[in-house]
C-alpha cells in the first residue's frame, strides 16, 4: 500500500514540480547573457552556409559546445527567430533535466517519496533557475551529466558512455567523467579482468563517437580544444590566484548548496561510523556512490583550479546536482540506521525545506534583481551599440571589442575579438592577463585585424579619449553587469583615427 501511494504521489508531484520550475524560469525568459549571442551568430552563419564561424567564412572553434550549436543551427535553418527558438529549447531541456534528476536519485535511494523531495530541492537551485532558458548550453550539459549518472547507477555502461560523449561535445571537461564511468564498471564487476576488458571497449566507443568531430575540428580549426577553454584559463597560477579560485568556487557552491553540504558532512560522518558494522555489500554500495557522486565534483574543481579558470556559476552545475543526490541519499540512509528510523521522511522533508528556503532567499534577494538589471543593461548598451554599428558603418569595417556576442549578432559586422574566442591569436595576451585597455593602447590587435571601431568598457565614459588614435563617439551605461557588482559601467564606442569621421552620425 505504501509503495502504491508513493507512486501516486510521484505521478502527481513530479509534474507539479516541473510545471512550477518551468513557470519560475520562464518569468525571466528575457535574460540572455552576452555569450548566448555568440552561439546565435555562429548558428546564423552555419545555417546560411557561412560555416562554423563567427565572422562568416573565417572558421574558428569559438564555441564551447558544438552539439548545442548544431541544435540551435537546426532551429535557425527553419527560419525561426534564433534567440527565441534557442531559449525555448533550452527551457524545455531544463525542465526535462528535473525528470532525469528524479530518475537518477531514485536509482540510488530507491524510495519514491524521498526521490520526489530530493527533486523538489533540485528544482529550486538558484543557479539552475538562473541559466534555464538563457540560450546557453548549460541545461543540456546538466541533463546529460544526470543521464550519465542514471545509467551508471543502473549498470548500463554503454548508454552512460554515450551520454558522456555527448556531454563532452557540450562541455569539453565532461570527457573527464568517462574515468568515473569506467572506474565504476571495473569496481562493480565480479571479474575485474573482464571489467577492465569491457572498460577498454567502452573507451573505444567513446573515442569512436568523438573522432569524427575531432578530425573535423583539427582539419578546420587546427585544434581540437575550444578557444573558450584556452581563453578562460590564465597563466601564472600561484598562491594568491589559487586562494581566489577556491574562494570563488566556495561562494558559488555555498550560495546554492550550503545547507545540503552541511547535512552531507554530518550525515556522512554518522553513516561512515555505522557502516563499519554493516555488511560488505552495504559498504561497497555507499563507497561506490561516494566515488561517483562526490569524486566527480572534487575532480572538476581540481581541474578548474589547476587550469586557473575563472569559474562562473554555470560551470559548477556539472557538479552540484550530483552532490545533492548524494546528500539526500546519505541523509535518508543515516536516519534509517539511527534510532529515529520512523522519522526518515520527516528528516528528508526538513532538509528539502531548508534547501528550498536557502535558494529562494538567494534567488529573490540577489539573482532575480541581478537578472532584471542585466536585461536592462543589455538592451541599453550592447544591443543598442550593435544596432547602431549596423546602421552607421560599412559592411567591410571591423569592430574590436571584448564582449562580442550581442554586438556581433546585431551589428552583423566583422568582429576582432580581444578575448580570443574568435580571434585565436589574441589568446596569448588574454592568458598573460592583459585586458582590453592594454590591448588597445598597445595596439596588440594589429597583427590580426585592421580595426575601424573599438568598443571599450570602463567605470567612466570616454576612458580612452586621451589615446590620440581614438575618437570617442558615444557611451552607453550598464548598471550591475555582475550579480554583486553594484556599480555602473560604460561601454564607449570609439572611431579609430584614419577612417571616415562619423562624429556627426552619433545618436
Amino acid at each position: 500500500m505504501e509503495e502504491r501511494w508513493a507512486k501516486l504521489l510521484g505521478y502527481v508531484g513530479l509534474p507539479l514540480i516541473v510545471a512550477t520550475f518551468f513557470a519560475t524560469a520562464a518569468a525571466h525568459f528575457g535574460y540572455t547573457p552576452d555569450d548566448a549571442f555568440i552561439y546565435f551568430r555562429f548558428a546564423r552563419n552555419l545555417a546560411q552556409g557561412g560555416g562554423i564561424a563567427f565572422n562568416a567564412g573565417e572558421p574558428t572553434y569559438g564555441v564551447t559546445g558544438p552539439l548545442w550549436l548544431f541544435l540551435v543551427s537546426a532551429g535557425a535553418a527553419t527560419g525561426a527567430d534564433i534567440p527565441m527558438a534557442a531559449k525555448a529549447v533550452d527551457l524545455f531541456i531544463a525542465a526535462g533535466s528535473i525528470i532525469v534528476f528524479y530518475l537518477a536519485v531514485g536509482a540510488l535511494v530507491r524510495d519514491g517519496i524521498a526521490s520526489l523531495l530530493s527533486t523538489l530541492a533540485f528544482s529550486v537551485n538558484v543557479w539552475f533557475l538562473r541559466w534555464a532558458g538563457s540560450g546557453m548550453e548549460t541545461s543540456l550539459a546538466v541533463c546529460l551529466i544526470l543521464g550519465a549518472v542514471f545509467f551508471v547507477l543502473r549498470n548500463d555502461y554503454l548508454l552512460a558512455t554515450v551520454a558522456t560523449a555527448m556531454l563532452t561535445l557540450v562541455r569539453p571537461e565532461g570527457a573527464l567523467f568517462l574515468a568515473f564511468v569506467l572506474a565504476d564498471l571495473i569496481l562493480n564487476s565480479h571479474d575485474r579482468r573482464r571489467g577492465a576488458t569491457l572498460a577498454l571497449k567502452y573507451a573505444a566507443v567513446f573515442a569512436g563517437l568523438l573522432l569524427p568531430w575531432l578530425l573535423y575540428a583539427y582539419r578546420t580549426f587546427g585544434t581540437v580544444v575550444p578557444n573558450t577553454a584556452l581563453a578562460k584559463s590564465h597563466d601564472g597560477l600561484g598562491v594568491a590566484s589559487l586562494a581566489a579560485g577556491i574562494s570563488n568556487i566556495a561562494q558559488i557552491v555555498g550560495a546554492s548548496e550550503g545547507v545540503a553540504l552541511g547535512a552531507l558532512i554530518v550525515a556522512g560522518a554518522y553513516l561512515w561510523r555505522r557502516l563499519r558494522e554493516a555488511s560488505p555489500d552495504q559498504r561497497f554500495y555507499w563507497g561506490r556512490a561516494a566515488l561517483l557522486l562526490a569524486g566527480w565534483p572534487v575532480a572538476l574543481v581540481l581541474l578548474y583550479l589547476g587550469r586557473n579558470v575563472t569559474v562562473v556559476s554555470r560551470y559548477m552545475l556539472l557538479a552540484t546536482p550530483l552532490l545533492l543526490i548524494l546528500t539526500f541519499a546519505i541523509v535518508f540512509e543515516a536516519v534509517a540506521y539511527s534510532r529515529f528510523t520512523k522519522f526518515g521522511y520527516a528528516g528528508i522533508f526538513l532538509l528539502a525545506g531548508l534547501v528550498l528556503l536557502q535558494n529562494q532567499v538567494v534567488y529573490r534577494a540577489v539573482v532575480r534583481p541581478g537578472i532584471e538589471a542585466f536585461e536592462e543593461g543589455m538592451d541599453a548598451s550592447l544591443i543598442s551599440i550593435g544596432r547602431w554599428l549596423h546602421d552607421h558603418t560599412r559592411p567591410d569595417e571591423t569592430v574590436l571589442c571584448w564582449d562580442i556576442g550581442a554586438i556581433g549578432y546585431y551589428s552583423d559586422r566583422r568582429i576582432c575579438d580581444a578575448a580570443g574566442l574568435v580571434t585565436p591569436g589574441m589568446i596569448k595576451d588574454v592568458a598573460a592577463g592583459r585586458d582590453l585597455r592594454e590591448i588597445v593602447e598597445g595596439r596588440l590587435y594589429e597583427p590580426y585585424c585592421t580595426v575601424s571601431f573599438v568598443v571599450h568598457r570602463d567605470e567612466a565614459p570616454d576612458a580612452l579619449a586621451a589615446d590620440g588614435h581614438l575618437v570617442p563617439l558615444f557611451s552607453r551605461p550598464f548598471f550591475r553587469i555582475g550579480l554583486l557588482k553594484m556599480r555602473q559601467d560604460y561601454y564607449t564606442v570609439y572611431h579609430v583615427e584614419g577612417g571616415t569621421d562619423r562624429r556627426k552620425e552619433t545618436p
